[in-house]
C-alpha cells in the first residue's frame, strides 16, 4: 500500500521540477530596440533620411530643419536619443514599421500607403513635388543642330553647298573665257563669282551683267528659281525645327513631362509619381547625382520635393538651375513612429507647442526663407 503512495508523490514532485524547469527554461521579453540607458530612462533611437537640408551630417554632427525641431520635441519631453542615419526614405520608414527605430524623422511625406507601415505624427510641414530644368537647355545652337539633323534638313543643306559652289566654279570658268575684265587670278575671281552666286541665290538680284548668249540667260533664269526655293526652304525649315523645340523642348509643369526623360530619386514620391505616370525615369539616389546628369543633358528634368530643389537650387547660383510650374502632390511631413506607438501622443502635444509659440515658422524661414 505504500509503494504506490510513494509511486505517486514521486510523480507529482518530478511533474512539478518539470513544470519549473520550462518554466525557466522560457525567454523573457526583449525590446527589438537597444535598451540603453541614461539617468535611468532608456535612450529612444532615432533613425534620419538624410537628405539636405532636412536632417545631413557634417563635423559638427546632425543639422538641418528636421534635427533642430526634434531637438526641441525631445528637450520639451526630457527625452534622451540617439541618431542613426538612413539613405532612403524607405529604408527609415521600414526601421519604423519593423520596431527598429523608436522615430523615423526627414521630409517623410504622410500618405495612406505608409500609413501601413507605420503610424505618423500630424504634420509639420506642408511640402509637395516640383520639377527642376537646366535653364540652358530651353533654347541652344546645340537643341537647334540636333533638330535640324534628326529631320534630315542637313543633308538637303550639304546639296545646296555643293550646288553652290559648282556654280561658283562654273562662273569662275566662264568669266575666264568670256570676259576680258575678268580677274585674270584665280583666288580673286573665285571670290568674286561667289558673291555673285550667294547675291541670287538669297536675293533674288546681283550687279553682275551675266553671261553672253540665251544659254547665259537661261542659267540666269534657272540660277534665280533655284535662289528662291533655297531661301524658301532655309527659312521653313529652320522655323520648324524652332517650334518643335518650342513644343516638346520646353517644359514648364508636369503636363509638359510625357515625353522628355525625368530623373527622381529612388524610394521617394517623385520615384512613385514618375512610374504611376508612366513617365521615362531614371531614378538616382540622391539628388546631386541628378543634378550632375540633368547639367550633362543626359536626363530633361528632375522631380522631386518642392523646398529641397529650392534649397538646392539657391545653395547653388554656380549651377544653370531653375524650377518651373506650381507644386503639385501637395502632402504634409510628420514625424514616423512603430504602429500603436505610445511616443506618438507626446510628440504630437509638443509639436503643437512648437507651432503654437512660433518656433516651427521661425525655422522655416531660418532654412527655406520666405514664402514666395
Amino acid at each position: 500500500m505504500m509503494k504506490p503512495f510513494f509511486s505517486l508523490i514521486h510523480a507529482i514532485l518530478l511533474l512539478s521540477l518539470g513544470t519549473c524547469v520550462e518554466l525557466r527554461a522560457e525567454p523573457s521579453p526583449v525590446s527589438a530596440l537597444p535598451l540603453k540607458t541614461l539617468s535611468g530612462k532608456r535612450k529612444l533611437v532615432v533613425g534620419v533620411y538624410i537628405n539636405q537640408p532636412f536632417a545631413y551630417q557634417n563635423k559638427e554632427g546632425y543639422q538641418g530643419f528636421c534635427i533642430d525641431l526634434w531637438k526641441e520635441i525631445a528637450a520639451n519631453l526630457n527625452l534622451q536619443f540617439e541618431f542613426v542615419p538612413y539613405a532612403t526614405v524607405s529604408e527609415v520608414l521600414n526601421a519604423a514599421g519593423q520596431n527598429k527605430v523608436d522615430v523615423a524623422l526627414g521630409n517623410i511625406s504622410i500618405t495612406s500607403d505608409r500609413l501601413k507601415i507605420a503610424d505618423f505624427s500630424q504634420p509639420y510641414l506642408q511640402g509637395g513635388l516640383q520639377i527642376m530644368v537646366d535653364e540652358k537647355r530651353a533654347a541652344s545652337w546645340q537643341r537647334l543642330w540636333n533638330g535640324l539633323r534628326d529631320s534630315g534638313h542637313l543633308k538637303i543643306f550639304g546639296i545646296g553647298i555643293a550646288v553652290i559652289l559648282i556654280g561658283t566654279l562654273l562662273l569662275t570658268f566662264g568669266e575666264r573665257r568670256w570676259n576680258k575684265e575678268f580677274h585674270p587670278d584665280w583666288p580673286n575671281g573665285m571670290a568674286e563669282s561667289f558673291y555673285h552666286v550667294m547675291s541670287i541665290a538669297m536675293t533674288g538680284k546681283s550687279t553682275h551683267k551675266g553671261l553672253p548668249g540665251p544659254f547665259g540667260k537661261i542659267l540666269a533664269g534657272i540660277w534665280l528659281a533655284f535662289g528662291v526655293g533655297v531661301v524658301a526652304y532655309i527659312t521653313s525649315s529652320f522655323t520648324s525645327v524652332m517650334t518643335v523645340n518650342r513644343l516638346h523642348g520646353i517644359i514648364d509643369g508636369p503636363k509638359d513631362l510625357p515625353g522628355h526623360h525625368v530623373g527622381a530619386i529612388g524610394g521617394t514620391l517623385s520615384q512613385k509619381y514618375c512610374e504611376d505616370q508612366n513617365l521615362n525615369t531614371t531614378v538616382y539616389s540622391n539628388l546631386p547625382e541628378a543634378v550632375k546628369a540633368l547639367t550633362r543633358h543626359e536626363i530633361d528634368a528632375i522631380v522631386f520635393d518642392a523646398m529641397t530643389l529650392q534649397w538646392y537650387d539657391n545653395a547653388h547660383p554656380e549651377l544653370p538651375l531653375t524650377e518651373v510650374g506650381p507644386t503639385f502632390l501637395k502632402k504634409g511631413y510628420g514625424f514616423a513612429v512603430p504602429i500603436k506607438s505610445p511616443l506618438r501622443h507626446d510628440i504630437n502635444q509638443s509639436l503643437l507647442k512648437q507651432q503654437e509659440s512660433g518656433f516651427t515658422e521661425t525655422l522655416r524661414k531660418q532654412y527655406f526663407g520666405e514664402i514666395e
